[in-house]
């Protein structure tokens, strides 16, 4: 194909072939930054942290619990679309001032007032079978180390009114290694990945509602 070309200051017009390899590399390269950028905003949307947040609580005797809430935030270290993903994880645990009571079968009864707080940090691994469906269902596992706070008083009283223990106000903190175990699905709804999930961390027990984090 030729088109007519003006040279400046000169009166002759000359044709001037268009070279066709260089159009296609023209296309060929809109085409590419196009799919280039496609790519990129599914990666984008594809975030690798999670935020969760939920109830957790844990059994005291037979009659009573303690409650408080968590949060946690993971990391995928693998792409979350994967069968098997592996994640850092980041956690946290508050237990409001709360006191409890229980009587035991032989008449004697015990109970105290507890307030903790906890940090967590590990390393988790979760198995997906259909990990690119809507809803997709996983069991994960989780290996961590964790600090704990914890204030408060507790005493144990016998049948006949004594007290084998009565423990004033105080205070402590300890760490340790605690593994965690869970079961969830996530759901992908309007473009965007919400996780539910049921998890048993050393004796308690949590209910964690996340979502993907826009980073």
């Amino acid at each position: 194909m030729f088109c007519a070309a003006r040279l400046a200051g000169a009166g002759t017009l000359y044709e001037v072939e268009e070279n066709p390899s260089g159009r296609a590399l023209m296309r060929l390269f809109i085409v590419g930054a196009a799919l280039l950028f496609s790519v990129s905003t599914t990666a984008a949307a594809q975030s690798r942290w999670t935020f969760s947040a939920g109830p957790e609580w844990s059994g005291v005797g037979n009659n009573s619990h303690i409650y408080g809430g968590r949060l946690r935030a993971q990391y995928d270290l693998l792409r979350p679309d994967r069968p098997l993903r592996l994640h850092l994880e980041f956690g946290g645990r508050w237990e409001p001032t709360q006191s409890y009571f229980n009587t035991l079968s032989d008449g004697s009864n015990f109970g105290g007032v507890n307030q903790s707080v906890d940090l967590t940090f590990g390393l988790g691994v979760a198995v997906a079978p259909l990990p690119r469906a809507r809803f997709a269902p996983y069991v994960t596992f989780a290996m961590l180390a964790r600090q704990r706070w914890w204030q408060g008083s507790y005493w144990f009283q016998n049948l006949n009114g004594s007290y084998a223990w009565n423990a004033p106000q105080h205070s402590s903190t300890r760490g340790d290694i605690i593994a965690a175990l869970g079961l969830g699905t996530r759901v992908r709804l309007g473009g965007r990945m919400f996780q539910l999930e049921m998890r048993q961390i050393y004796g308690s027990n949590s209910v964690l509602l996340g979502t993907n984090l826009p980073f």
